[in-house]
């Protein structure tokens, strides 16, 4: 059961906000803001448990938090049993990789852990998720799903009060994503408990596929490569302008002359089966020649792959994204998915909130591409104008032409070794012609050009394959108006 969950989309927990030379606290939507002025000091921001929940044998808090500034060498995290700034505990992490376990008792500490290094820990500004679950007589300490400490529970437990919140130690400014304390009800509810907290431990990696630009890679190749490219011809125009409005830049700055701040991030929108990830892949490679990025592999990814079950750790996969595309892309694919239209609690804003983040964070060593479909991707922007604010350069895509559906069919027989004769030729013409004339937003483009050239050379197996040791290598090659019947 839950005890207690915040989520900071609203402050229905009527959480402190106030502005001082000291503190300011303040919420913004999916985080609320603690930022301690003061050098040298602490401060504390408590919560009155509307349970008590620290003498049940078994329950499970979960918090994520942000450094979005400050200094690295003190701490900031979460405090329990919190009576006033002299009795409490605390788990905090600081932005060198440290972490500490601590009784604060009539003022002094008992540390359990007096800072120790961890490399599970987001280090500078970064996202962190921390956890503390009592299992029968243990308490355990997790940094980012791994457990880093462990201690008797009668120990942590015995607490002077029964508040809890957040400390910073010194100059930090903290976002709080979320926090959330559960504990089991009934025996079912602990064995489902015990089940999620082993969930829970899941790698908090994101799931990408990653692309490395060509060896020997120039500006040139990577301009016939996007003028090879089948149709977009308004796409290839958009690039070419933005690739000699960046070269102009560049010569502009290494001459000391005023440039135009310029943001890398684009969306690409359009229908399935577009060629969405290859213009991605060029971006990357323009980028890396004209000495913007400084790797420009691509790291592609979607929902599922940054997107997880449970909460806080969609926050993390997002950073483990973007620090795997730094000097290079960060390419979501069915980027829509991320708001879902029907679902406004989804873990999808939690994603977005930080990739927006670090869109402004490291603007000059990434560029994150989107791309989906134009309605749902119209409305995503329109659904988070900071997000929209980031994006300077929207590339719209058509359908496939059915002469251009033809030229790539023709490009994946040669591509492969196979000829295509006459009647093949005009087969596929028509087919496409039907397909285009028949097509909705579904309609799969490259990908049903793809998918009806495989289909059509396992048939063409299927044809010569009991004569295979008569024929020459023609007859081998040829497909044939027989091969695409049925299709």
């Amino acid at each position: 059961m839950l005890i207690f969950e915040e989520h900071f989309q609203d402050n229905r927990c009527s959480w402190v906000t106030r502005d001082s030379s000291e503190c300011s606290l303040y919420m913004e939507v999916g985080h609320y803001v603690f930022d301690h002025k003061r050098t040298g000091d602490a401060y504390w921001l408590s919560w009155n448990s509307a349970e008590f929940f620290y003498d049940r044998t078994d329950f499970h808090i979960h918090i994520v938090l942000e450094k979005a500034a400050g200094v690295d060498n003190h701490g900031y995290g979460f405090v329990w049993g919190l009576l006033d700034d002299r009795n409490f505990f605390e788990f905090v992490i600081s932005g060198h990789g440290n972490y500490r376990i601590a009784q604060v008792k009539n003022g002094n500490f008992i540390n359990y852990t007096d800072w120790k290094r961890c490399d599970r820990i987001q280090q500078g500004d970064a996202v962190n998720l921390l956890e503390i679950c009592r299992v029968g007589n243990f308490v355990e300490f997790y940094i980012n799903s791994t457990l880093v400490d462990k201690f008797p529970a009668d120990k942590l437990m015995d607490v002077p009060g029964r508040n809890f919140g957040f400390v910073i130690h010194d100059t930090i400014k903290m976002k709080v994503h979320s926090l959330m304390v559960s504990a089991p009800d009934t025996e079912k509810d602990f064995c489902d408990f015990n089940s999620e907290l082993y969930d829970s431990r899941y790698e908090t990696k994101a799931s990408f596929i990653e692309h490395e630009p060509p060896h020997n890679d120039s500006i040139e190749k990577v301009f016939a490569d996007l003028q090879a490219l089948v149709g977009h011809e308004r796409t290839k125009q958009q690039l070419f302008s933005l690739a000699n409005f960046l070269k102009v830049q560049t010569a502009r700055q290494n001459r000391g002359l005023k440039t135009v701040e310029t943001s890398l991030h684009l969306m690409l929108s359009g229908p399935p089966g577009t060629g969405k990830t290859t213009i991605a892949r060029l971006v990357g490679r323009l980028y890396q020649q004209l000495g913007l990025l400084e790797r420009g592999h691509v790291v592609e990814t979607d929902r599922a792959g940054i997107i997880s079950g449970y909460i806080g750790q969609t926050a993390l996969r997002v950073e483990n994204a973007v620090q795997q595309a730094l000097d290079g892309v960060l390419f979501i694919d069915e980027a829509h998915a991320l708001a879902p239209e029907d679902s406004p609690n989804d873990y999808g804003k939690e994603a977005l909130q930080i990739l927006i983040k670090r869109m402004e964070d490291y603007r000059d060593r990434l560029a994150v591409v989107i791309a989906g479909y134009n309605e749902e991707m119209d409305r995503l922007l329109e659904s988070n104008p900071g997000f929209k604010s980031r994006l300077h350069r929207l590339f719209y895509l058509d359908h496939y032409t059915p002469n251009q559906l033809l030229l790539i069919f023709k490009k994946f027989c040669q591509d492969n070794g196979y000829i295509l004769d006459s009647s093949a030729n005009i087969i596929l013409q028509a087919t496409f012609e039907l397909a285009y004339a028949n097509r909705d937003k579904t309609f799969g483009n490259g990908r049903f050009a793809r998918a009806l050239f495989e289909r059509t050379i396992e048939k063409q197996a299927n044809r010569i394959v009991h004569d295979i040791d008569k024929l020459d290598n023609s007859q081998l090659t040829l497909i044939t108006a027989e091969d695409l019947s049925g299709n």
